[in-house]
């Protein structure tokens, strides 16, 4: 199979080093000189690739992180331009926090060596090495950094909008990189479910998690946590007792906890994944459909489905500001959920116009980098 590339530069550079470097019979590679191409594209096709000279052309390192952090695939990325570097921090901590595999930044000129070492090789295959500022594991090491500390995780605010207060947050998994600091979940996420260790992904996120929460203190201690599952999970008819399990271990209120399954990950016709939710339901956990509108189901399908919460995918709040019959779907969206007794979160609030947007439409809770930045445990105990 070949491995597609997307180029976003208005100059022949890269195409000239893809082209010396890369057999045609191995890369297919589309090249666009300009953003409003770029994006056109982008909605369009899928790519393995994307690589964005942000000098040539006029396409902000920034806006292609937002970009992509909104596309229904992960693919990797490469960022070059003379002017990155200050703005490097900002772009590293936009794709942490979307776990975008950010495989390298470089500057002009561009150094040949360094370009090619950004890509997982052509034929897709993963091994050992650090590319970029992923780490790709082998099996062996991730299964040892689960069992030991090779996990970690922060939590981004999520705030009341009718209070103004910050509620509690949703908990997000990271890989401690052997040279220290926090690495994306990308890559171990599409590990964990290509060796069908998703299960065990998820027990240990979730057992930290609770192991976290179940040392905060006064009024901390009741602060709400989200943690995601996926399909996987659900369809294991063990996961709520491990669940409730882990709950017990550590005296966590199950009222306290959100799980959240995302839309598209939920087969709203298998068995198992309902009767899952069901257990975890009457044992009192509460149930969120995240990224809501991103993939197939419909809250009227969701009468079988007991969820307290529906997160409305961040597209849906960009498009609402700028068009006016997306903001009427998202006003009814909003509306139809409280009709059927839950509430409504939106994701992506960056801008003080996004949060007044969620305010006069009357949503439950804001998320996004407006409200704070999924972070470590004591900067978000702070926020609380």
């Amino acid at each position: 199979m070949s491995t597609r590339i997307l180029v976003i530069d208005a100059s022949h550079t890269i195409q000239d080093i893809l082209s010396q470097h890369f057999r045609p019979t191995n890369v297919i590679a589309a090249y666009v000189s300009d953003r409003e191409r770029a994006f056109e594209v982008l909605e369009a096709e899928r790519y393995d690739y994307i690589i964005c000279d942000s000098e040539t052309s006029g396409l902000k390192a920034l806006d292609l992180i937002g970009v992509v952090a909104m596309l229904p695939y992960d693919p990797g990325v490469i960022l070059i331009g003379s002017a990155l570097e200050e703005d490097f921090p900002q772009v590293q901590s936009l794709a942490l926090a979307h776990s975008i595999n950010l495989l390298a930044v470089l500057e002009r000129p561009i150094d040949t060596q360094a370009f090619l070492g950004a890509f997982h090789d052509v034929a897709s295959v993963r091994s050992n090495r650090v590319v970029g500022s992923e780490t790709v594991l082998s099996e062996a090491e991730f299964m040892r950094g689960l069992m030991t500390d090779g996990l970690a995780a922060v939590f981004q605010p999520k705030k009341d909008i009718k209070t103004g207060k910050i509620v509690g947050g949703e908990c997000f998994a990271r890989w401690q990189a052997p040279g220290g600091g926090l690495l994306g979940a990308g890559a171990i996420i599409k590990l964990a479910r290509e060796q069908g260790h998703m299960d065990l992904l998820a027990y240990r996120m979730i057992e930290l998690a609770f192991k976290l929460k179940g040392n905060w203190e006064g009024a901390l201690k009741g602060a709400q946590i989200w943690v995601n599952v996926s399909s996987e999970n659900l369809r294991n008819m063990d996961f709520a007792d491990v669940v409730s399990g882990l709950a017990d271990q550590y005296q966590i209120n199950a009222g306290e906890v959100t799980l959240e399954v995302t839309e598209s990950d939920l087969d709203i016709d298998r068995h198992e994944p309902l009767e899952t939710l069901k257990l975890l339901k009457d044992r009192g956990f509460k149930l969120a459909l995240d990224d809501f509108g991103a993939g197939y189901a419909t809250l009227l399908e969701m009468d079988t489905i007991p969820f307290d919460e529906v997160v409305i995918d961040r597209k849906f709040l960009s498009r609402a500001l700028k068009d006016k019959s997306a903001r009427l779907i998202l006003e009814s969206a909003i509306e139809l959920t409280h009709k059927l007794d839950m509430v409504c979160s939106l994701e992506g609030v960056e801008t003080a116009e996004h949060l007044q947007l969620v305010q006069d439409l009357k949503a439950d809770y804001a998320q996004g980098f407006l409200i704070g930045k999924p972070m470590p445990e004591d900067k978000f105990l702070k926020t609380l």
